[in-house]
């Protein structure tokens, strides 16, 4: 239990003035004196310095990957610190990822002063509050418990970095970005045997490996260690701990990494397959698939965050004039020419589709119909300049009819949206082609 001498330690990132007078309330009616540090963002936590942080709430409205990411980056930088979410929404699938990526517990604004108090409660009990040095074993269960939780190498050479600190002084530190390039220093540090070489050759290409042992030398440990995208380290480091080097650096430690890196590994071609199956196979835009998911989470989030979205129909006018002339490569090569000068005329969080043949679907989050006028006005003036090659010689123009669609003031399903703005696209072929349309405006 907290004594009420002791100062209980919080930081607050990225909250209201009404949410920490909140926290303050329920620290006071659970007699904890609290102080509380604040950061306006998780990206200033590079310039914080305070190391005692009990508790962190921290607030966060992004996607849920991102999110992820910021609470095991809280859970590496605060490793005994207990982690609370405060968000406008709560999505269960969510929650689960974010409980594997080391969330103590979850507040839903505006916060509830019951709710609040159990959570003050729960930390009363946690053994955040408990102080106690770090066991290779403690010090593994708490970086890589969670090996789902990682996304990439580079967020276990992240957390294995920070489980090496715990236990070994840095006395040398050398960064190389190539396998060649660390293969050439090692033989002038080491008298390297060709059976050596072939096993730390080995170990540089194996994607299941991150951290290989040198040279040991009482309590002195040479070793290279994988950081993700080409790079590597040469670390000579001093054990500043009681346990034996090969205590900290043992098979438990080993198979939990392969752990991890294999897990990684199958995510990815999870990943790989299931971008497969939502890209379309000639452009590499999304597909109709895609664009259904994607309709259908913007439509639930209208519910909690009442924020609307624009679609643009987009056909090719006469397009079929270059398949019949100059057939269907030259055609499949001009639908990828101008999906680029289409994505070029987008914002970040557009997204594009080939809805099939020559018809594109533009979705414009947070957009209403005059922003998507403005977009649509651009992406139609900016293919009407451009000059598609069919050859080194000949070069083609084209032009597009489009129409817009806006949720939820147009329609109020996926399916009626995508049917209200083809129906847009189609007046605007009659009205002449070349031309954007809404309900009964057509911009030229």
């Amino acid at each position: 239990m907290i004594d009420k001498t002791e100062r209980f330690e919080i930081l607050a990132i990225g909250l209201d003035s009404f949410s920490i007078e909140a926290i303050k309330k329920s620290l006071k009616e659970n007699g904890i004196v609290g102080r509380i540090s604040f950061l306006h963002d998780i990206e200033d936590l590079d310039g914080f310095q305070k190391k005692t942080i009990d508790a962190v709430f921290y607030f966060s409205n992004k996607q849920p990957q991102k999110t992820c990411h910021d609470l095991r980056r809280l859970g590496l930088k605060f490793s005994r610190s207990a982690i609370i979410l405060l968000s406008p929404k709560f999505d269960s699938q969510g929650a689960v990822e974010f409980i594997r990526s080391g969330l103590f517990d979850f507040l839903s604004l505006p916060l509830e002063q019951e709710n609040l108090r159990q959570v003050i409660n729960r930390l009363k009990l946690h053994e955040v509050m408990h102080t106690g040095d770090w066991s290779p074993e403690r010090a593994v269960l708490h970086f890589f418990s969670r090996p789902e939780s990682f996304l990439s190498v580079e967020d276990v050479a992240e957390s294995l970095n920070h489980y090496l600190d715990l236990f070994f002084q840095i006395e040398k530190h050398v960064l190389y970005s190539s396998e060649f390039e660390i293969s050439k220093d090692l033989k002038s540090i080491f008298d390297l045997n060709q059976h050596r070489q072939i096993r730390i050759n080995r170990f540089l290409k194996d994607s299941s490996g991150l951290i290989f042992g040198l040279r040991f030398e009482k309590d002195r440990f040479h070793f290279l260690v994988k950081g993700g995208q080409n790079k590597f380290s040469y670390l000579v480091v001093r054990n500043k701990s009681m346990f034996a080097i090969n205590e900290i650096i043992s098979d438990y430690l080993s198979n939990v990494l392969r752990t991890s890196l294999s897990i990684i590994a199958d995510s990815r071609k999870r990943e790989h397959i299931l971008n497969l199956s939502l890209t379309d196979e000639v452009t590499g835009l999304f597909n109709q698939r895609k664009l259904l998911e994607d309709l259908s989470y913007y439509i639930s989030r209208y519910s909690i965050e009442k924020k609307g979205f624009s679609l643009l129909f987009i056909d090719i006018d006469y397009f079929k004039n270059v398949n019949d002339q100059y057939g269907h490569i030259v055609g499949s090569q001009l639908l990828v020419d101008m999906a680029t000068v289409v994505k070029a005329q987008l914002r970040s969080n557009d997204l594009v589709y080939r809805y099939g043949g020559d018809e594109f679907i533009v979705l414009l989050p947070s957009s209403t119909v005059e922003d998507s006028k403005k977009i649509a006005i651009r992406i139609s003036e900016a293919v009407k300049s451009a000059e598609f090659k069919i050859d080194s010689e000949i070069k083609y123009k084209l032009s597009l009819s489009i129409g817009i669609a806006e949720y939820p003031n147009d329609a109020s399903s996926a399916k009626s949206i995508i049917e209200f703005a083809d129906k847009m696209m189609y007046l605007s072929k009659k009205s002449g082609r070349g031309k954007v349309f809404h309900i009964t405006e057509v911009v030229s």
